[in-house]
């Protein structure tokens, strides 16, 4: 046993020498690449400092992200949490959310909230990697390890804190915490209680991100002053110049600004057209320019309420030229093939349905062949439900977008074949985005997308009875 620890002791000390001397041939942490970072964190892992691992983990998790790398991250927090998990309890005692009670008590400040973090930013890259119940297990595991860690009551900054209420946020729009039935009220009780921590901890990043987060559920609640009303108080607070990147930095993304597409949503919902174009301006010519385009998923969730009300009044041109701008030249540039976003199921569809707008319009002389193609395969339109609802609860679900796809394709056909498949296309996929927008299943009805759908689904219900 002795001959054991003396062992363990001499390689510990081997790793610590070794991340000591890649220290000091590169002493600049900014300069140093992916390579030297991973070997790096390994060596410091495996000398047990869990201070310097856990901190290079945060950096080059952060740094996959910002190269749409998700799975990278994923294995990178997970890596630096088994130092914490491999510790295993006595018998008569169970772990907390995966780690020995004897190592939560023995946490320091320091160690607890690196803990946390990487937590936090495991569950955000697992929801982001379409790993729901991963994610919303990562986020209930760090404010379980919050609640029993008796140090925790020793932080007085509890701002790392935040972002856990964010993410189990983001996580409610793919109805993976709660019962739907349930969901409203747990929303409002959540936000409430971000809300007032926020405020009363004073820092405008994390005030913004919650009134962000009270406007986004009055939203989609169908409160729509309420949530302007937010908006009026977050816009005091909140400078994109001052705090983009600090607001990135703790939420993955800029909630602050992605808030502005929504309030022109509820000047939609109010009849209040000019208002909401003003915003949308104001999104395009303010906003996005002082956005860093590396962040495809920030892009294209502060822009998608505006890609639906510029093609909603007549200005679809505009409303391709910001998608294609803002989010899919960037997309193709930075992240390729491999890269991944929640919205990627919209990209195929808004393309393909400006397009054959532009035909329809007399923009365009020619249509592209392939759309027909594309839209016959209803395996390429349908998505998983908790997706379709997610998007729709921002503006327009990616199924409410193929059913306008195959409902205008089905009028631009002579086949009568292609006609009839793409008109039973069109109207399962409506059925699926009416009844993930409708209410029906308890939840609050999302009526910025069901008023997107429902045409739709009203026409392709005529058609569908003309056939048969």
């Amino acid at each position: 046993l002795i001959l054991s620890l003396l062992l363990d002791s001499w390689k510990r000390d081997i790793h610590k020498h070794a991340a000591m001397a890649i220290e000091a041939r590169s002493p600049d942490a900014n300069s140093r690449d992916y390579r030297t970072k991973v070997k790096l964190f390994q060596h410091w892992k495996s000398s047990e400092n869990t201070v310097k691992a856990a901190d290079l983990a945060l950096n080059i998790g952060q740094s996959y992200k910002m190269l749409g790398l998700n799975l990278h991250s994923i294995k990178v927090y997970d890596d630096a949490l088994n130092m914490w998990r491999k510790v295993q309890p006595d018998e008569e005692e169970d772990l907390i959310a995966g780690i020995s009670p004897d190592v939560l008590d023995s946490l320091d400040e320091e160690n607890l909230i690196l803990m946390i973090k990487l937590l936090t930013m495991f569950g955000q890259a697992l929801g982001t990697a379409y790993m729901e119940k991963r994610s919303a297990r990562a986020f209930e595991d760090a404010l379980a390890i919050l609640r029993f860690a008796p140090v925790s009551a020793e932080i007085t900054d509890r701002a790392f804190v935040f972002p856990i209420y964010s993410g189990l946020f983001f996580l409610l729009k793919y109805g993976n915490l709660v019962d739907p039935s349930e969901q409203p009220s747990y929303e409002v009780d959540l936000v409430a209680n971000f809300v007032n921590e926020t405020k009363k901890h004073g820092d405008p990043v994390h005030y913004g991100r919650a009134l962000a987060m009270q406007g986004e559920t009055y939203h989609r609640q169908g409160k729509y002053e309420e949530a302007i009303q937010s908006h009026i108080e977050l816009k005091r607070v909140y400078d994109v110049e001052k705090h983009h990147a600090l607001v990135v930095a703790s939420y993955a993304s800029d909630r602050c600004a992605q808030n502005f597409g929504l309030s022109a949503n509820c000047f939609m919902r109010l009849g209040r057209v000019d208002e909401a174009l003003e915003l949308v301006d104001y999104i395009i010519t303010y906003l996005m320019p002082k956005m860093n385009l590396k962040n495809v998923h920030n892009s294209i969730v502060t822009i998608y309420p505006a890609i639906w009300i510029l093609k909603d009044n007549n200005r679809a041109e505009r409303a391709l030229e910001i998608f294609l701008k803002f989010v899919l030249e960037p997309f193709r540039e930075y992240f390729g093939e491999d890269g991944k976003t929640p919205f990627l199921p919209t990209f195929r569809g808004i393309e393909t349905l400006f397009g054959i707008v532009f035909y329809m319009e007399g923009t365009v002389e020619s249509l592209d062949e392939r759309y027909f193609e594309w839209a016959l395969d209803l395996s390429n339109l349908e998505w998983k439900m908790s997706i379709d609802i997610a998007i729709g609860a921002i503006a327009r679900s990616p199924m409410s977008i193929n059913a306008e796809i195959c409902l205008r394709l089905s009028k631009l056909t002579d086949d009568p074949e292609k006609r009839r498949k793409l008109i039973e296309n069109g109207m399962k996929l409506a059925k699926q985005a009416i009844s993930g927008c409708d209410g029906s299943d308890g939840s609050s009805k999302l009526l910025t997308t069901y008023c997107q759908i429902k045409p739709v689904y009203d026409e392709l219900e005529k058609l569908m009875t003309n056939q048969s």
